[in-house]
């Protein structure tokens, strides 16, 4: 095996990404490039053109990354966790103010904190509502029936 030989150096550089996959926490993503870098070394022993390797590296590389991560996010799980607020959605809480659209203005408790609140419709204080969006500084919420 030469060091300039670009087949040799396509199978090193696959072999890297392959080690960076198993001892990084992505899921698939280097596994791809080291894919894309086999291929580019197959694409150098079948043919001279000297730019054909690197574009069939990055091609399946991008097209390996793409097609994994439906894979990856049912073997992980969620990939992304959700903020705060977002994770607001959903909850249930009180409304310690009364709500009243036509004012804009109210308030409720959930998870233990106050947020100011708007609805469709009037809510009474003590009334249980349920979070249906975040506005900013804002939930926007639905009366519990």
């Amino acid at each position: 095996m030469n060091a300039h030989d670009p087949i040799s150096v396509w199978i090193v550089v696959a072999v890297v990404f392959f080690i960076v996959e198993i001892a990084s926490p992505t899921i698939l993503v280097f596994a791809c490039f080291g894919l894309g870098a086999l291929a580019a070394a197959l694409t150098v022993w079948l043919t001279p053109n000297i730019w054909l390797p690197w574009i069939v590296f990055i091609a399946l590389s991008v097209v390996g990354v793409i097609a994994s991560r439906p894979l990856a996010e049912k073997y992980a799980g969620k990939s992304a966790r959700l903020a705060h607020v977002d994770a607001l959605i959903g909850l249930k809480g009180k409304v310690t103010t009364a709500i009243d659209p036509l004012k804009n203005e109210g308030m409720v408790v959930v998870e233990k904190e106050s947020w100011r609140a708007q609805a469709s419709e009037h809510i009474n204080e003590g009334e249980d509502i349920e979070v249906v969006k975040v506005e900013g500084t804002h939930l926007i919420v639905k009366k519990v029936i």
